[in-house]
């Protein structure tokens, strides 16, 4: 190998190892967030990671909260937490955590079991208000045999 391809190679190599260390620390871009409710003066917008969400996965339900006056993260709640129902059936309370590194962005980590429709309420106090504060989305559950190859023995 010519000098110069040496230093082609090791710039690529270079290159790649500080976009998987980049990937690595940056907080995570790829949630994708779906739907977006004004309530008690933040804007709160839900999301589910990995998507598609599937069940028996780790399965991440996430919250990005912004300021509605400032667009700015909200990160002043209290006492915040999700339950989670489907067909009825209430779960929960879980406490919802901020995610290290990005204000404003909060999550819940679950193992789903059942496939469906599920519904998530958030609630919390803003501040040192006295008030709760709610608000609920929708999200569904699929199979995660639908999408495996080959399929597990016994499994359909």
């Amino acid at each position: 190998m010519n000098g110069h391809l040496k230093k082609v190679m090791a710039a690529a190599a270079l290159f790649g190892i500080a976009t998987v260390l980049t990937a690595a620390i940056a907080p995570d871009t790829s949630l994708a967030f779906h739907e977006r409710k004004e309530v008690a003066g933040p804007a709160v917008v839900f999301g589910a990671e990995p998507e598609p969400a599937l069940t028996e996965e780790i399965q991440f339900l996430a919250w990005k909260v912004n300021s509605l006056a400032t667009e700015e993260p909200y990160a002043d709640f209290k006492d915040a937490e999700v339950t989670i129902t489907r067909d009825g059936e209430t779960f929960g309370p879980f406490p919802l955590r901020g995610v290290r590194g990005t204000p404003g962005r909060y999550q819940t980590r679950h193992i789903f079991t059942e496939v469906g429709e599920y519904e998530s309420v958030l609630s919390f106090k803003k501040g040192e208000e006295a008030e709760v504060h709610s608000v609920d989305f929708k999200f569904n559950i699929n199979d995660r045999a639908d999408m495996e190859i080959p399929k597990r023995r016994g499994g359909g």
